[in-house]
């Protein structure tokens, strides 16, 4: 009977192989389930021109990289303005979800559906608190995507993007939710926080794209790359002067079309979407406006001040660089991340209680707050 353990072994074995390529079969089925599922309400999006040649956009670029393709693109005379593309979704029968990088400055887009038709939208809203835009279109009879609940998803969490990815429309990628509640500066000005971090293979064109969860609800949309080497730096000289803190500086529309596939991507949570969809759709969206920039301390609760807008709200309270915001309308601020939250919760004109701690006092002003304007194209 010496030769039982090795026949047992060897069912064992066989038993565990085919268990597993049922397990993969299982998965390949569920993954092409959930694409064919989610790729008719998946668009390409074209906006406005990003800057006409001989603007001020380039004699600026944001790394060397772009100042290479920028100076190239100027020698050779280009004859037109480079043209914004990326992706979006659709929220309803007349409504398109994209990135604000894509539209920006524009009032009209083109959308191309997945049926292969092209459609003229109209640019309803921007907002630059989530760097999203709503984009209305004629109607379709395609299928929306359903909003699920982004507080539920987990770090490991997996999920799948699609949008254009290397010039290809409604390309799947299978991602993995890598964090959560990440911070990063988009380009020179735009602070975005209470972001979910996409570890996968996303690139060029998938700004606006959805990320959807096996149950085939978009759960975020990707308004940044996180591109390795040169965008995902620290700030330079200039950068730690104007934001006071070693931020991520994150990838442009720009910069992702000109240097590809990234190392992942950042996205808002559907949830702060939802909150301000209605308003988006009236085209009447107002951002209250505190100003201040706030950062994580290591290892303790509460959100320094590393910046404060000249003749802002938070300037005329007194709030100085280097305060610590303790709680806004006596709600605990864990965190950086705390505040956009919380902010998100209210209105322009609201008047608020700031707890903050300047050194060793705890200090109590009253703010009123301002309205958010929105960013220059």
């Amino acid at each position: 009977m010496r030769w039982l353990p090795t026949l047992l072994s060897l069912l064992l074995g066989v038993t565990s192989t085919a268990s597993a390529q049922s397990v993969l079969e299982s998965l390949e089925r569920e993954i092409s389930t959930l694409a064919r599922r989610v790729q008719s309400a998946v668009v390409s999006v074209e906006g406005g021109a990003l800057a006409p040649p001989g603007s001020a956009f380039w004699a600026r670029p944001e790394n060397e990289a772009t100042r290479r393709w920028l100076e190239a693109l100027r020698i050779i005379n280009l004859p037109n303005p480079i043209t914004r593309k990326g992706s979006g979704f659709l929220i309803d029968a007349e409504s398109v979800i994209t990135s604000a990088d894509v539209v920006r400055g524009a009032e009209t887009c083109t959308v191309r559906l997945a049926t292969g038709g092209r459609v003229t939208g109209r640019v309803v809203n921007v907002d630059d608190v989530t760097n999203l835009a709503l984009v209305k279109i004629p109607r379709t009879t395609l299928p929306p995507l359903p909003l699920g609940d982004s507080d539920r998803v987990e770090q490991g969490s997996l999920v799948v993007c699609m949008g254009t990815i290397g010039g290809y429309e409604r390309s799947l990628a299978l991602c993995v939710v890598a964090g959560r509640e990440r911070t990063g500066v988009i380009g020179q000005q735009q602070f975005l926080s209470n972001l979910i971090q996409i570890s996968g293979a996303v690139g060029a064109g998938s700004s606006g794209a959805p990320v959807v969860n096996s149950r085939g609800e978009v759960i975020g949309v990707i308004v940044a790359s996180i591109a390795p080497g040169t965008l995902f730096r620290p700030p330079s000289t200039e950068e730690n002067r104007r934001f006071g803190t070693a931020l991520p500086m994150l990838g442009t529309s720009l910069e992702m079309s000109l240097l590809g596939t990234t190392g992942g991507a950042l996205a808002v949570p559907i949830n702060d979407v939802k909150a301000v969809l209605d308003e988006m759709r009236a085209g009447r969206l107002r951002r209250p406006f505190l100003g201040v920039m706030p950062a994580d301390r290591d290892g303790v609760e509460g959100a320094e001040v590393v910046r404060v807008v000249p003749n802002s709200p938070a300037a005329r309270a007194g709030i100085r660089l280097g305060d610590v915001i303790l709680s806004l309308n006596n709600v605990p601020v864990r965190r950086a991340a705390d505040v956009t939250s919380l902010l998100r919760r209210l209105k322009p004109g609201d008047r608020i209680q700031v707890e903050i701690l300047r050194g060793s006092q705890r200090l109590r002003l009253s703010v009123t707050l301002g309205e958010r304007q929105a960013l220059s194209p």
